[in-house]
């Protein structure tokens, strides 16, 4: 039986420690860690940045609270085994609600490509076409956007905004000279996310998620949500994954990322374990499958060379360490046709053929569907899971259906017994409960 000693976590690191380093001196990184903890300790207490109850969803036209968490816990503030390896819970990048929407490709791939507001697995991309259409460049990011604000409000307080300005040059050299640095702020001197640079598909820049589901809050609301066991209203646990986010109402549930951070989460909770977000907290890119891609150098779809692996850069983060955080794709300048056709041309992402579809790359969604995402967990060995809650608002539904049978005119308070109203007790995307 191998022993450890438990120990409290230091602070929070920023996303991407220790393969990611922003400049931040000791007070800055101290005050994200303090973020961070102050997020999963409102969970822990149920209680709002203000110290307000945290609210849950509406049901029947009813506000709900969380309640108090006893299986998930605040690294900073517990002991833990600091040495041990996360629980890595994965999903696809490609969004699953497309997938299931549109069956057949290309078109889930031109639809993915469409619009940020279609990428909703915590992986969002844009691309570059060249005058003939063919892509030259694809960057993902998985990168919350609370981190990035931090990082604006942080160089702001210094008044040293061009350090904004210069990380999104370094990170977009192709169109350095024509991002200014006004564009990224707005006229009080607050960072601005959904910036000209930052916002579309079809601009080759990208900075971090802009999708209102894609945030940190979120993955650290789902994670300690999920450690909440469920009975259905006959009193059985529920293990369902979709039937579980239903029930809990944390996430999007037609999506494929949610319903399984919550099971992974959940059905550790079930056998006693108490659990926690791995440190650094953020949302990774953990594996990228690149074998099926092969070069077309000579145009004709014969002789075939691998892609040059210089192709796939993870620009930030580690994707050896399961927690890349940023990559683009784009073939190294020099690499040129050797065909009768093309020869001497430099070649584009457009000449790497897919072999496991037999498809040329014409799409950036077309990556996405061998990018797995991560979150990790860590925890401590409980010996008892706490007793099983029935889902949000049960007894708000309860009551409001026996008002409805029997024409009870007492319960019918706070709009209990508007059972005909439907109510979307779903939060608004990127909120926290």
């Amino acid at each position: 039986m191998s022993s450890f000693v438990a120990e409290k976590l230091a602070a929070f690191d920023a996303p991407g420690y220790p393969h990611l380093d922003d400049g931040l001196n000791p007070a800055q990184k101290l005050s994200w860690s303090d973020k961070i903890s102050k997020w999963i300790t409102g969970e822990i207490n149920a209680v709002d940045e203000n110290g307000k109850p945290l609210e849950g969803p509406v049901v029947n036209g009813v506000q709900t609270y969380r309640t108090v968490l006893t299986q998930f816990f605040n690294g900073t503030a517990t002991p833990y085994d600091l040495k041990q390896k996360p629980t890595s819970i994965t999903w696809f990048g490609f969004p699953k609600r497309v997938k299931e929407k549109y069956k057949t490709a290309p078109l889930r791939w031109q639809i993915a490509d469409s619009s940020r507001a279609y990428q909703d697995e915590y992986l969002e991309w844009s691309l570059k076409r060249d005058e003939n259409g063919n892509i030259t460049t694809v960057t993902f990011t998985c990168e919350g956007p609370e981190y990035w604000q931090f990082l604006g409000d942080e160089w702001a307080a210094e008044k040293k905004l061009d350090k904004m300005h210069k990380l999104y040059q370094k990170l977009n050299p192709d169109f350095a000279d024509q991002i200014k640095e006004y564009e990224l702020f707005t006229v009080a001197g607050s960072y601005f996310p959904n910036n000209n640079w930052n916002s579309t598909t079809t601009s080759g820049t990208i900075a971090h998620l802009v999708h209102p589901s894609n945030t940190l809050s979120a993955e650290i609301d789902i994670a300690a949500q999920a450690t909440v066991i469920r009975k259905d209203k006959k009193g059985k646990i529920i293990t369902d994954r979709t039937q579980l986010i239903n029930c809990s109402r944390y996430g999007q549930p037609l999506r494929d990322s949610d319903p399984k951070i919550g099971d992974g989460i959940n059905g550790k909770a079930r056998q006693g374990v108490h659990l926690s977000l791995a440190n650094p907290v953020a949302l990774y890119m953990s594996e990228f499958n690149t074998q099926p891609f092969m070069l077309d150098v000579n145009g004709t779809g014969e002789g075939m060379i691998p892609v040059p692996p210089e192709t796939f850069n993870f620009q930030r983060g580690s994707i050896e360490n399961n927690q890349g955080l940023r990559l683009q794709i784009k073939i190294p300048q020099g690499v040129v046709g050797t065909g009768p056709e093309n020869k001497g041309r430099q070649l584009t992402v457009g000449d790497i053929c897919d072999t496991a579809t037999n498809q040329y790359i014409k799409y950036g969604a077309q990556f996405a569907d061998y990018i797995t995402m991560t979150v990790r967990a860590v925890a401590i060995d409980g010996d008892k899971a706490a007793e099983p809650l029935a889902c949000p608002g049960q007894e708000i539904k309860n009551l409001a259906a026996l008002a409805a049978v029997e024409g009870e005119e007492g319960v019918c308070e706070a709009g209990m017994c508007d059972v005909t109203k439907d109510t979307d007790s779903t939060p608004r995307p990127g909120t926290r409960w």
